[in-house]
């Protein structure tokens, strides 16, 4: 079986993002940036097959700019075998549907049996790329993925397909998808494996190949969305602790601050 993971560098989750003095982009300077946490997720899930099936293969793909090489780095750190960096001037421009088409661009050379991205990104939190992808190479697409497996134990894009468990409401679902076939993923069964020292030593040596996006023929007819304006969440206000011991008064006062100051009521 052969996996392509997609792959976005976005900001660390734990870093506190600044609005840029223009009001419509992020302030980079004091960012550090990671693989975006469903992403990592869906790393590990094809590694997870790796671990199972010897024989898997998995590359992983990111598009963007050079800094996402150590992105791509912590990738093959974690186990996967090659790397793909499509970058170039505009690259860090596109919108979902030229990264779904791009990353498109990439599958049909690379011929996958499986696609995985996370469910969506960290930083925009649209979930619009693995869908689009899907659409664009005209595979297959399930979404909310925890696990997958060839069905009956055959390989991948036989008949027998490839089930998928889909993560639902009070439980899972599983789906027999066609291969080849894109997959968001959820979360995997198993959380992110760290890298080893040994795959980092590997992982600084091997050669990562970059791919000009302006050579993956994506249109400049696009439609490119506008940011009009960014700005931070209003602060919370600070809580309040009824400490009177009378069951009957704490509710009355909680009932006037909810109708009152929360406006809720």
């Amino acid at each position: 079986m052969k996996i392509l993971v997609c792959a976005k560098q976005t900001p660390d989750s734990t870093v506190r993002v600044k609005v840029a003095p223009d009001g419509r982009s992020v302030d980079a300077a004091q960012i550090t940036w990671a693989v975006s946490p469903y992403d990592e997720y869906a790393v590990e899930m094809a590694l997870e097959r790796k671990d199972a099936d010897a024989s898997t293969t998995v590359a992983v793909v990111s598009l963007g700019a050079a800094r996402a090489k150590d992105s791509l780095r912590q990738a093959l750190a974690m186990g996967c075998d090659e790397a793909i960096l499509v970058s170039g001037p505009g690259a860090e421009a596109l919108e979902g549907l030229g990264v779904a088409k791009a990353l498109a661009a990439v599958a049909q050379e690379a011929k996958p049996d499986v696609v995985l991205c996370g469910r969506q990104a960290s930083d925009d939190d649209q979930g619009l790329v693995g869908a689009a992808l899907a659409e664009a190479l005209g595979w297959p697409h399930v979404a909310t993925v925890t696990k997958f497996a060839p069905a009956d134990g055959g390989p991948a894009g036989s008949v027998n397909g490839i089930d998928v468990w889909k993560e639902v409401e009070g439980g899972h679902e599983v789906w027999r998808a066609p291969g080849p076939v894109v997959l968001t993923v959820q979360k995997s069964e198993k959380e992110p494996r760290y890298p080893s020292l040994p795959g980092i030593m590997k992982a600084k040596k091997k050669e990562i190949p970059e791919k000009d996006v302006a050579s993956l023929g994506i249109g400049a007819s696009l439609p490119k969305p506008e940011i009009v304006k960014m700005e931070p969440p209003a602060a919370r206000g600070g809580g309040k602790i009824m400490k009177d011991g009378d069951a009957k008064r704490t509710a009355q006062e909680l009932a006037r601050l909810l109708r009152e100051e929360a406006k809720v009521l």
